[in-house]
């Protein structure tokens, strides 16, 4: 049952992101909100502003995956992914002086990916997720088996 849905979710993320070319920056948002959030069952911290983002941000990692196997990544990094200064935590306690410097390594990270040559993409995605487990093995362990799973095999 888990390796069917797994499969749907697979074909969806392969969808959207042979669909994603020409969308614009709110477009982006709200399909990566709608993805995120519909493959998201459990949220056992409530829906923060931060929480929301991060799946947002899941599901502009998963909708370009595809693009960076091919080598085909382009365009402008999505705006909303700045929002990761400013959105607010589920618990405030857990953002520490660390996690704004974590936060401009992802941006980096991700700016990189799109501005790659085609021949390095697949590497440059991989340094995009690892800053994601990075920062969640420091702060919040819970999305961990679900972030190794985004690697791209090299």
């Amino acid at each position: 049952m888990a390796s069917k849905i797994l499969s749907l979710l697979l074909l969806l993320f392969v969808f959207i992101a042979c669909n994603q070319k020409n969308k614009s920056d709110a477009d982006l948002v709200e399909l990566a909100k709608k993805d995120s959030l519909a493959n998201c069952s459990i949220n056992p911290n409530g829906q923060s502003e931060l929480a929301e983002l991060m799946r947002q941000m899941q599901g502009h990692i998963n909708s370009i995956r595809d693009a960076a196997i091919a080598g085909t990544i382009s365009g402008e990094v999505p705006g909303f992914l700045n929002n990761i200064h400013t959105a607010k935590p589920t618990d405030s306690t857990m953002v520490d002086g660390e996690f704004d410097s974590r936060a401009d390594e992802y941006l980096a990270a991700v700016k990189d990916l799109y501005h790659r040559y085609p021949e390095s993409q697949k590497i440059a995605f991989n340094t995009v997720v690892s800053k994601c487990q990075s920062c969640h093995e420091h702060y919040c362990p819970g999305p961990l088996v679900v972030i190794k799973k985004m690697y791209i095999p090299l």
